[in-house]
């Protein structure tokens, strides 16, 4: 795996981390330890459907800022990234991310995590919807029971 600070330290809470065409970035349901800012290449996310397919969600360019989610509401990650071509990120450690968060106005705060939250239901809705069930309420750890 590449996947590391190889690429070097801005400082000791954000690293550039380099990733291969193919290599999986993080994972589903693990829990988000850093926010990825992508600075060049190509990266998928998918997500678990109630099938054994998953479901790609989006494509990410130069720019595109992925794995907020797990980081504003502590859960765990609701997607898989995968690297679609030879790709470098930033990655903000969990700490560093929510000490900037921290200096935000409050109403903001609430209205981020109710837009995270809204964002996962939305998605679960879609991957239902996608594979023609009524699985709303079914989370991705549920699969592998």
């Amino acid at each position: 795996m590449t996947g590391t600070a190889n690429g070097g330290k801005i400082n000791s809470q954000i690293k550039l981390r380099k990733y291969r065409a193919g290599e999986v970035i993080f994972t589903e349901g693990e829990p988000g330890d850093v926010v990825h800012i992508l600075r060049n290449g190509q990266v998928e996310i998918r997500a678990a459907s109630h099938s054994a397919n998953p479901q790609q969600l989006a494509v990410l360019h130069p720019g595109d800022i992925f794995g907020e989610m797990a980081l504003f509401d502590n859960r765990p990650r609701m997607a898989t990234a995968i690297a679609l071509a030879d790709s470098e990120t930033i990655a903000v450690s969990k700490e560093e991310f929510l000490k900037r968060v921290d200096h935000t106005d409050p109403a903001v705060r609430h209205l981020v995590m109710l837009l995270v939250h809204r964002l996962r239901q939305v998605t679960d809705e879609f991957l239902a919807e996608r594979q023609g069930a009524d699985w709303t309420h079914w989370r991705p750890n549920q699969a592998k029971e």
